[in-house]
């Protein structure tokens, strides 16, 4: 059992006045946790914590523990006290203190001042931070995140020192490898039907799920992942693993609905398929919480340590929007030497929303102790163009050159283009946000006979069937919606605030509410042909956080219902049912992972300082367009985020 942090932060509440601006304590203490941008809730918690010590009025523990809370926020799973890196990691905000407070609760650290609050024992006595310096780093965390990094850690050294037994001999497995690549078996891919490349980097991954207990995949965009998760299952089936006995999973609803499709895309593209590819075709994805089966009464799985998941092999896609909470439970769930396990994702994009890099930092652990766990896949299979060499550009952390465009010719580039737009004011942007909706909602494109706007309306007057008794619409006109409404989508940094999703939504919404649902409710984000995502999981519906869906009036029923693409049709809710949802012609960066559009749109901060501007938000955000990236902002913001990268502390590699 994990402890929590001591002291209900609602009450006394005058014992916190010591930690609010303006109050006795040292007012570089007032001024660090103003700089660090901590919350009210952050700052009553290190009053607690403060309380919880032999010194109420404890500056030098605040200052640290306002450095913990920041670290937390930015994904750290813990904060390092080495000097050196403590003061590169945070250099503005240490001055702010002096490095002799820093230095002072070391001194107090050492000598036992603090060990009613912090653990010096690494984990052993569940007091609320925990000082582990195993790894030959100081390093101090929350317990709760302590206590799953142990946990993960050792899961993963059982898994790879796990005897796993090989059914097949090295001939055996070349054969195997052979067969996938010719002429009659091989994945093809595109329009024009074009075989996979027999690549070293996607040979080394089939002979290593073949022959290891865990494997991590890690490639960029255009570099055959999902034809790649397609041979790996092949093979295995045609080593003999059941395909039944096969589970994929994935973090979001919609990242496992395209591991599916996927899949079923590249087993259709086979022209002589045997009957082991055929088994296949009954395989489909989950998220990771359906894999493990939620029990929301009690808040836990019922997939655990004390009951495996009855699976010979696990593969789990988008890794990187895993965190270490989750990591743990899901490997928790995994028995070594019965079960096989492969990680796949992108290490260099951004990490999970809550806490570690988890993605990344295996990688380092896994490849840093044997290069057949751990595959990074080199070869991009994507034509060339200035769209991808943007993506390779910000992910090396290159200069990228900023050449302004026109907005309005930024819409029409060619496929595989980029460009810049440099942002005006309040009123330009809402211009382009217009001219946006516009191109993408009011016009035809190519190799379609109607608008999104068109579609709806036609919608609108086919659906209700008096014979009907659900009165829903045409499961053919649904697809094509859905073709549409997913095709293009804008990205922000930010939730809030003036560039923001909540506010660009409310711009959208506004303009196509006008022409889509003129009688609704201008009040309401509900309206027909509008398009929301699932922000939480609804496991009674089999909807799941990220999971987007099209609004449409019910001529029967007369209220709106949300439908929802499903690999194998569609599934629709009233609308009123869905508790936990938002608009979603704009999502944050965040949300967007293991999504793909034709055409994107990022908008960036206004604050060319902003503390979400990285490397990692620019990279997931050029690697979810497939055709074409608008980038909206300054010079000043794009430069900022090409140069910072995330750097999540925790001790995996340790």
């Amino acid at each position: 059992m994990v402890t929590t942090l001591p002291g209900n932060p609602h009450r006394d509440r005058q014992s916190h006045a010591a930690f609010r601006p303006g109050t006795r304590h040292p007012a570089a203490l007032t001024a660090l946790f103003d700089q660090l941008d901590l919350s009210e809730l952050d700052r009553m918690t290190i009053g607690d914590l403060i309380r919880h010590g032999p010194d109420a009025h404890d500056a030098w523990l605040g200052a640290v523990l306002g450095l913990l809370f920041a670290a937390r926020a930015e994904g750290s799973l813990c904060l390092c006290l080495d000097p050196d890196r403590l003061h590169a990691h945070t250099r503005k905000t240490v001055a702010a203190v002096g490095a002799d407070g820093v230095a002072e609760f070391m001194r107090r650290l050492e000598h036992g001042f603090y060990d009613r609050l912090i653990d010096r024992s690494a984990g052993g006595d569940f007091l609320p931070l925990v000082l582990d310096d195993t790894t030959g780093r100081r390093l101090l965390y929350f317990q709760k995140f302590h206590y799953h990094e142990q946990r993960l850690k050792r899961r993963l050294q059982a898994l790879l020192s796990a005897p796993h037994q090989v059914s097949s001999s090295d001939a055996a497995i070349a054969a195997v490898i052979e067969a996938l690549y010719s002429q009659g078996a091989v994945i093809r891919t595109g329009p024009d039907r074009i075989p996979v490349v027999r690549d070293p980097d996607q040979v080394d991954a089939i002979r290593a799920a073949l022959t290891q207990p865990l494997l991590i995949v890690s490639g960029g965009p255009g570099t055959g992942k999902t034809s790649l998760l397609a041979n790996l299952l092949r093979a295995l089936a045609r080593t003999g693993t059941d395909p039944a006995r096969i589970l994929l999973a994935a973090p979001t609803g919609r990242a496992a609905q395209r591991m599916t499709e996927a899949l079923a895309a590249n087993l259709a593209s086979i022209a002589e398929p045997d009957s082991a590819d055929r088994s296949l075709m009954q395989v489909s994805g989950s998220t990771i919480h359906k894999l493990l089966v939620y029990r929301g009464t009690s808040g836990d799985f019922l997939y655990g340590e004390a009951r495996p998941v009855a699976a010979d092999v696990m593969v789990v896609d988008e890794v990187s929007m895993v965190d270490v909470v989750m990591m743990d439970r899901l490997l928790s769930a995994v028995e070594p030497g019965r079960t096989r396990v492969i990680l796949m994702g992108d290490k260099d994009q951004l990490p999970s929303v809550e806490a570690g890099s988890v993605l990344a930092d295996m990688s380092l652990a896994v490849g840093g102790g044997s290069a057949a766990h751990m595959v990074v896949l080199r070869r991009t299979y994507r034509s060339t163009g200035p769209l991808l060499e943007l993506a390779r550009a910000i992910n090396a952390g290159r200069p990228v050159a900023l050449r302004p465009m026109a907005f309005e010719r930024a819409l029409n580039l060619e496929a595989g283009q980029w460009a810049f737009v440099a942002a005006g004011d309040g009123a330009g942007m809402q211009r382009c946000l217009d001219r946006w909706a516009g191109h993408h909602f009011l016009r035809p494109q190519a190799g379609d006979a109607m608008s999104y706007v068109d579609l709806v309306g036609q919608l609108s007057r086919s659906d209700g069937r008096p014979d009907d008794r659900d009165a829903d619409p045409p499961a053919r006109l649904l697809q094509q919606l859905f073709t549409w409404a997913f095709r293009s989508r804008i990205l922000t940094v930010q939730r809030r605030g003036p560039t923001g999703a909540g506010w660009v939504n409310q711009r959208i919404a506004a303009g196509l509410r006008q022409l889509l649902d003129p009688a609704g409710d201008p009040g309401s984000a509900l309206f027909h042909g509008a398009v929301i995502m699932i922000t939480r999981n609804d496991y009674a519906r089999d909807l799941f956080n990220g999971d987007l869906g099209v609004v449409l009036r019910h001529a029967r029923e007369g209220g709106y219902r949300v439908y929802f693409r499903r690999s194998g049709g569609v599934v629709t809710f009233p609308a009123a049912a869905l508790s936990d949802w938002e608009p979603a012609f704009a999502i944050t960066v965040h949300k967007s992972q293991g999504s793909e559009f034709q055409d994107a749109l990022l908008v960036l901060p206004e604050r060319s300082d902003h503390r979400l501007l990285t490397r990692e938000i620019l990279y997931t955000a050029a690697t979810r367009a497939s055709r074409r990236l608008v980038v909206y902002g300054t010079q000043a913001a794009f430069q900022t985020a090409l140069e910072r990268k995330i750097e999540r502390q925790s001790g995996l590699t340790g």
